[in-house]
């Protein structure tokens, strides 16, 4: 039995093709009694490759996690779960894990899912033949950067197969956040040996071997990818769906065009310029949660009078953040008022005060500062990027800078002359910058305020601060780790060496009849973890 979808352009999606394709790949597969389940989803963005160890856009991460499992994964809240190992310890130095694979892993070949499948993928992951994308943050692993940079065999590394199902990681150095690393798509295992012996062609699909929820059957540049159900895969979550499709677009409004067709089930964005109408139109199927990543003002402490942190903090807090993310960005960036995005932060905030009233100490802070009503105004510069948004934000921050006797002007340039310039030292007063964080932790977005980080633009130094990053940094005890992280939090508050303003978004298009969404910080939704509500 066959289930036909029919495209725009006339051509059909064959659903029984991807299952006789997943024959090829991996033996005898029995069509499903029922009728097949079928998610149709939609890329925005280019797919170029399925190598895990390679891959660099958000669309190759998400066939990736239907495709692949790794030692640890995530839930739908986003939150670290077991992958392919079913448990783990830590030893007491904090140096090395020790991960059990579960009983009955297996490839999508048939293939157990072994210890040393892990040792030859992380060889090959910091191999510099590989060329990956992205294995910086797992060079915190055992002699991974001698490797890497080929002072070092690959058997030097520090992964180790203890048995067929015991696999030892050790560190070069302590890594709290280690865990959270290996949920990295960077980290998801593939099948040397296999590979070795049939050859891959990650750019095509071809004689791909994965060991995910899901298998890959047809592929095609202009009609997207087929993933069949992976009848040998035993994690902890049995999929709803049978088979999912994923259906390419040049971007997202086409891809709104075909969901409001009934032609996809997701769009994983859409378009900030009509926001406000897609609600309208689509009202709770239009998702915008918070991500894991902030927009904000750099200042320049090396200037005066901004060394001054009454003058910083009375800019922050005259800012009217829920404007901002409304008309500049109609609605598509949430309001923040600290540098680590909301589920990130270490303590719940607390409330904020009434706008006047925040604008009344404002006007204290300058005054005491030396400016304001009988005093020399203060004058300033904010430097953006390109882009009508980003000058829309400045202009209104602007405004709001004028009800506390503050003077401003824009000056805007292309985004990579305004990065060049900030990396360089250029003189600015205040300047736009942004931080996505790479593991959705408060380290995470903190580090990058330290008096060494290369993304510290308004060089901020507070002794005080790099010592409690440092400490954080390396403290095993989770509370104890907290603790430095909610107290350098406070400093930040407190000194203002960056105006938070608001916190990115994640915005998608997700059907009703799509079960088992939950919005979650890194914008993570594997197919294994939904279902589709009958609608017969």
């Amino acid at each position: 039995m066959q289930h036909r979808f029919k495209e725009p352009d006339g051509s059909t999606w064959r659903i029984g093709g991807a299952f006789a394709a997943a024959l090829l790949l991996g033996g005898t597969l029995a069509p499903p009694a029922m009728a097949a389940t079928v998610l149709k989803r939609g890329l925005v963005g280019p797919v170029t490759i399925l190598d895990p160890q390679k891959a660099a856009t958000t669309s190759e991460t998400a066939l990736l996690l239907d495709l692949f499992e790794g030692l640890v994964t995530r839930d739908a809240a986003g939150k670290i779960a077991p992958g392919v190992a079913s448990s783990w310890t830590v030893s007491p130095d904090g140096l090395a894990y020790t991960f059990t694979l579960r009983d009955g892993a297996r490839w999508s070949n048939g293939d157990v899912v072994k210890a040393a499948d892990f040792v030859a993928s992380f060889r090959r992951l910091f191999d510099p033949a590989t060329e990956a994308t992205d294995d910086g943050p797992l060079q915190a692993i055992a002699n991974a950067s001698a490797v890497k940079s080929g002072a070092a065999k690959p058997d030097t590394l520090g992964v180790t197969a203890n048995d067929e199902k015991t696999l030892t990681i050790r560190l070069d150095r302590v890594t709290p956040t280690f865990l959270e690393r290996l949920a990295a798509p960077v980290a998801l295992p593939v099948n040397v040996t296999a590979g070795r012996k049939l050859g891959t062609d990650y750019a095509s699909g071809a004689k791909l071997i994965s060991n995910g929820a899901y298998m890959l059957g047809t592929t095609g540049a202009r009609t997207g990818y087929v993933l069949a159900r992976n009848p040998r895969w035993n994690g902890a979550d049995t999929p709803a769906i049978d088979s999912v499709i994923y259906r390419p677009f040049d971007g997202a409004a086409s891809c709104v065009t075909a969901f409001r067709a009934g032609e996809v089930d997701i769009c994983p964005d859409v378009p900030t310029e009509n926001l406000s109408d897609l609600k309208a139109e689509f009202g709770d199927a239009l998702h915008v949660s918070p991500y894991a990543g902030t927009y904000f003002y750099v200042v320049n402490q090396r200037k005066k009078p901004f060394d001054d942190p009454r003058i910083r903090r009375a800019l922050s807090l005259a800012v009217d953040r829920n404007a901002l993310a409304a008309k500049a960005w109609s609605g598509g960036m949430l309001p923040a008022d600290d540098l680590v995005p909301a589920g990130l932060a270490p303590t719940d905030p607390a409330p904020a005060p009434p706008l006047a009233a925040r604008r009344d100490e404002a006007r204290s802070l300058i005054a005491a500062a030396g400016f304001g009503p009988g005093k020399p105004p203060l004058k300033l510069a904010i430097r953006v990027g390109s882009g009508m948004a980003h000058e829309a934000t400045a202009d209104l921050v602007i405004d709001d800078w004028k009800t506390i006797g503050v003077d401003g002007r824009v000056v805007s340039e292309t985004d990579g002359s305004h990065f060049a310039a900030l990396r360089d030292g250029a003189d600015f007063d205040l300047a736009w910058s942004g931080w996505i964080a790479d593991e959705p932790n408060a380290l995470a977005m903190l580090d990058i305020l330290k008096s060494d980080s290369r993304f510290n633009y308004g060089r901020y130094a507070n002794r005080e601060f790099d010592r409690l990053i440092a400490s954080a940094d390396i403290e095993t005890d989770p509370e104890k780790r907290k603790a430095a992280l909610a107290d350098a939090d406070r400093l930040v508050a407190t000194d203002a060496p960056v105006i938070p303003l608001l916190s990115y978004a994640a915005l998608g298009l997700v059907s009703p009849k799509v079960k088992g969404w939950t919005d979650n910080l890194v914008d993570q939704h594997p197919s294994r973890l939904l279902g589709l509500a009958d609608t017969d």
